[in-house]
């Protein structure tokens, strides 16, 4: 299954920085995420639509904009999903 990093106030939500979570596409994966840690749904989501300064990575490589959600993982992928900051 692949490996899901956490960042900034999503680790602190969690308490994990790092979960093994099931899915064959990354939608898949952050809908079984937020289901099992509901709170991150108000980080990552409005009205359904992800957020759209939330950066999600698949191994490195910024998540192709061209196929989004549905872009397939395999069970080697490591995934980070860094939320939304503000600051200056």
């Amino acid at each position: 299954m692949p490996l899901i990093k956490l960042y900034a106030n999503l680790r602190t939500v969690t308490g994990k920085k790092e979960l093994i979570i099931p899915g064959e596409t990354i939608q898949a994966m952050l809908g079984t995420l937020t289901q099992d840690y509901p709170v991150l749904a108000r980080f990552l989501f409005e009205k359904e639509q992800l957020l759209p300064r939330v950066i999600i990575t698949i191994n490195g490589q910024t998540l192709d904009p061209a196929t989004g959600l549905i872009t397939s993982v395999s069970e080697k992928d490591q995934i980070a999903i860094f939320p939304p900051v503000a600051g200056g």
